[in-house]
């Protein structure tokens, strides 16, 4: 016969041997310490009343007092090696060594079983070594298991503490998922559908671990991880995830390079208006308006005063066809006329583009402007190149210069009534000597080339307030006399010239020499005087 108490976790039994300690957990014995005494048994157990946590063990000739210290100290070893970890963690009541044991434990079963899932977890919680998992996740030559444990470690990382570490597992898991994908991808044509099904999903788990807030955030604040990142990519020949990867960085000129590549100009447009950076639109503008000019032009003009049309003047210089011309005219005609852009450089340039223009009369229409700022010496060149002879006089006028202007229109043009506004426009800021000078060449260049008198006559009669006609006959004879003075000098100029040459050739016919008898020819070398020579 035996008597037992049951202790929460364990059992105290006395027996005719004695007495024995049972852990009621697992049922065995925990101690077996207590003698019989040398008279009676120990065969009665009883409680204390006042303190539960105190028994008696008593025969005919002793008593021992039991007393229960931190009975529950053990127990969650026990739930542990019975593989309960969720109670044996809850026993282990935040000792982060005893969770610690337990988390590895938890992982090494896990692992045994195959779980690789659930032991990567529970490995990446634990203190054990990174290099020693990563080892044993290896070996298994499973590159989910890997991916799993190495993923579970990054999501354990506080990235403000270990930034180092987040990099170099985020490093390490792209170059994984990138070598997947493209063992796969090196048959891609022989794919089945359950293989071609597991690339789709592989490449959808690299773009997902990409775009983690965990990996953008840390990654973009570095370049040579992100630097590292592409050049793996472009070594798998992965251009569609670096275009990807690229977006999310942020690094914008490296998707705009690889569409202009492509020779897909819309897209590198369109990545550049979603950016909205201005040294992106100035170093891509140049390739972009020579193969898409008038979207370019278009998004140019949205930009408005965001940008800086004299970092554009490159781009636009370069356009040499009529379309790409014709838009870079509307560019400027746009900064100029409508964002009040008052740099001479521009200026200039919308002028030059003005004078390559077949209709004239749009550089005229610029030139009669109040507000361009061009620099009117270039622009007298270059109308000058380009035969533009009526922008030239308009030219002059702006100068001032009246007669140039006058004697253009009726050279060139042979206008007279150009010739006749520009004089009347002279007649507000200059002297009464200068106006009447300009008529005087106006009626000189009529009467020199109307036969006909009586249009003379009217052309005088209309001017008879500035230009009398003893002024048109005094200027008239005034010319002729003028010409005949250059005539006689002329004439006295040619008679002097022909003395002096007379001079020469009887000079000539009295000129001698002496020839000695035993002269040779310096050419053959013969006797000079057997033969006729030259001196």
């Amino acid at each position: 016969q035996w008597y037992h108490r049951r202790v929460r976790e364990a059992v105290v039994s006395t027996q005719s041997t004695g007495a024995r300690s049972l852990i009621n957990l697992k049922n065995s014995v925990h101690y077996e310490g207590l003698g019989r005494s040398s008279d009676a048994p120990y065969s009665t157990i009883a409680i204390d009343p006042l303190n539960p946590n105190k028994f008696y063990s008593f025969c005919k000739t002793g008593i021992i007092r039991f007393r229960i210290t931190k009975e529950d100290r053990h127990v969650w070893r026990l739930y542990m090696e019975q593989r309960q970890f969720e109670l044996a963690e809850k026993y282990a009541a935040g000792d982060l060594e005893k969770l610690a044991e337990i988390t590895s434990e938890e992982a090494d079963y896990y692992f045994e079983q195959g779980l690789y899932r659930e032991a990567a977890e529970s490995y990446a919680l634990s203190q054990r070594s990174f290099e020693e998992i990563a080892l044993l996740f290896i070996g298994t030559g499973n590159s989910a298991a890997l991916i799993g444990f190495l993923d579970a470690k990054l999501e354990s990382l506080r990235s403000s503490n270990t930034p180092t570490q987040v990099c170099m597992l985020v490093v390490w898991l792209v170059e994984i998922f990138l070598a997947g994908i493209s063992e796969l991808e090196k048959h891609e044509v022989e794919l089945s559908d359950q293989e071609q099904n597991t690339l789709n999903a592989k490449r959808a788990d690299l773009r997902t671990f990409l775009s983690r807030d965990q990996v953008v955030r840390e990654v973009k604040k570095r370049q040579p991880v992100i630097k590292m990142i592409q050049d793996m990519m472009s070594t798998y020949g992965n251009v569609t995830d670096l275009i990807f990867f690229a977006e999310l960085m942020e690094d914008f000129e490296t998707v705009i390079c690889h569409h202009i590549h492509n020779q897909n100009y819309p897209s590198a447009l369109n990545t550049l208006r979603k950016r909205r950076c201005k040294e992106l639109f100035y170093k891509y503008t140049p390739v972009l308006i020579q193969y898409i000019p008038r979207d370019t032009v278009d998004i140019l003009e949205q930009f408005g005063t965001g940008l800086d049309p004299l970092k554009l003047l490159p781009a636009l210089i370069q356009c040499t066809g009529n379309e790409q011309r014709n838009q870079a005219l509307r560019y400027l005609q746009f900064v100029v006329f409508k964002t009040k852009c008052k740099d001479q450089a521009i200026h200039n340039f919308l002028l030059s583009l003005f004078v390559q223009h077949s209709d004239e009369q749009l550089l005229m229409d610029f030139l009669l402007k109040n507000d361009i700022n061009i620099d009117t010496s270039y622009a007298l060149r270059l109308c000058t190149e380009h035969g533009k002879w009526r922008a030239c006089c308009d030219i002059y006028r702006r100068m001032g210069l009246y007669e140039e202007a006058v004697h253009l229109a009726l050279s060139k043009l042979a206008d007279v009534r150009q010739a006749e506004l520009i004089a009347e426009s002279a007649s507000s800021g200059s002297s009464e000597e200068m106006v009447k000078k300009l008529w005087l060449l106006i009626a000189r260049h009529v009467v020199e080339t109307k036969e006909d008198i009586k249009h003379v006559m009217e052309f005088v009669n209309r001017q008879d307030q500035v230009l009398k006609i003893e002024d048109a006959i005094c200027n008239s004879l005034e010319l002729y006399n003028s010409d005949i003075n250059r005539l006689s000098e002329d004439m006295r100029d040619a008679t002097e010239s022909a003395e002096r040459i007379h001079n020469d050739i009887s000079n000539l016919r009295r000129k001698t020499c002496v020839i000695e008898s035993n002269r040779t020819c310096v050419l053959c070398e013969g006797a000079l005087l057997v033969r006729s020579f030259y001196v």
